[in-house]
């Protein structure tokens, strides 16, 4: 059978979403995620007449042909430094996800999966608190109409930036909401921090090391977690009354680390926050030498799966005390 999917993708601005969202088929394919590699995921942008056609059959494709599209545009703007998504509409890109390797029954039987992930401004569902932003009440009542149909939901925040947030009030007042709409068909809801690369912006060659620890990553969240208001509005989300939806926490980012070198992936020597790229080359071609995304397929892969990675939090692990080892 074939089963299509709804993920909302949301956060405040200059969180990440659109980042994250450009590298997913490149970090599946590096498999560059915290699952076991004999999952064997493989995840393919289609069209929407795809996504809807009755049967969703693969199409035969020219293997010699480029697919130019709004995700490959995506993918362009990325790597030339990436563009704030504007504010007058959402946008959606369709994959199909396909597992290839071991994954337990009831999961295969459900695939191939048809995705479609959504992706807006962040000034419309997490806009800074107390802020007057300018969107047309016909966008606020599409991306409002998406997010209930979503079957599950991705929450994108910048895990360097949590304690001056601007935007923790609306986002606290969201997930409220959300929590209390009866007609929402919430199955899923992931949080994941990016930029988690910065973390380790002080250890050179050991950043992927210590970057690649599960305990490494929990550890992080949970010292993040500590204070923020909206944590426990989520509980909701996960009870009867709210829906019974399964909440997760996990970490990514999206320019990753440096093949060979395994540092955290910011030239200091180019304007602005770019990736490490091979002078004397354009595009994506000059960046994807190096280039190795973390973990930005983790929540779409869990949203789809609905499988734990070794990356995965749950509130049960956030929660746990911390073993001491004597």
């Amino acid at each position: 059978m074939t089963e299509r999917l709804s993920i909302c993708l949301i956060g405040p601005k200059k969180g990440g979403k659109s980042s994250l969202l450009a590298s997913l088929v490149d970090c599946v394919a590096q498999s560059a995620f915290g699952y076991s590699p004999r999952l064997r995921p493989a995840l393919q942008p289609i069209t929407e007449a795809e996504y809807f056609a009755e049967g969703a059959e693969p199409k035969k494709a020219n293997l010699l042909s480029v697919e130019q599209g709004d995700y490959e545009r995506l993918r362009r703007e990325f790597a030339e430094g990436g563009l704030a998504t504007d504010t007058l509409d959402t946008y959606e890109y369709r994959f199909r996800l396909t597992v290839n390797g071991e994954a337990p029954p009831a999961a295969v039987l459900r695939g191939p999966w048809l995705l479609e992930i959504i992706d807006s401004a962040g000034e419309i569902a997490v806009p800074p608190d107390g802020a007057e932003v300018a969107i047309l009440n016909d966008v606020k009542a599409k991306l409002a109409r998406q997010m209930l149909e979503a079957e599950a939901i991705v929450i994108v925040l910048p895990l360097v930036r949590l304690e001056d947030s601007g935007w923790s009030g609306n986002l606290a007042r969201l997930i409220d909401r959300l929590a209390l709409a009866p007609e929402k068909k919430l199955k899923r809801l992931v949080v994941v921090f990016s930029q988690y690369e910065r973390l380790f912006a002080r250890l050179g060659p050991s950043a992927f090391t210590y970057a690649c620890d599960p305990a490494v990553a929990l550890h992080a969240l949970r010292k993040s977690l500590r204070a923020v208001q909206w944590l426990d509005r989520l509980r909701a989300l996960e009870s009867p009354n709210g829906g019974g939806a399964s909440v997760r926490f996990t970490v990514c980012s999206a320019y990753g680390f440096v093949k060979r070198f395994q540092n955290p992936n910011i030239d200091p020597h180019q304007p602005g926050e770019r990736r490490f790229r091979r002078a004397g080359l354009e595009g994506a071609r000059a960046y994807n030498e190096y280039w190795r995304p973390f973990l930005t397929a983790e929540p779409f892969l869990y949203a789809a799966l609905g499988l734990d990675s070794a990356f995965t939090f749950s509130y049960q692990q956030l929660d746990a005390r911390i073993e001491e080892i004597a």
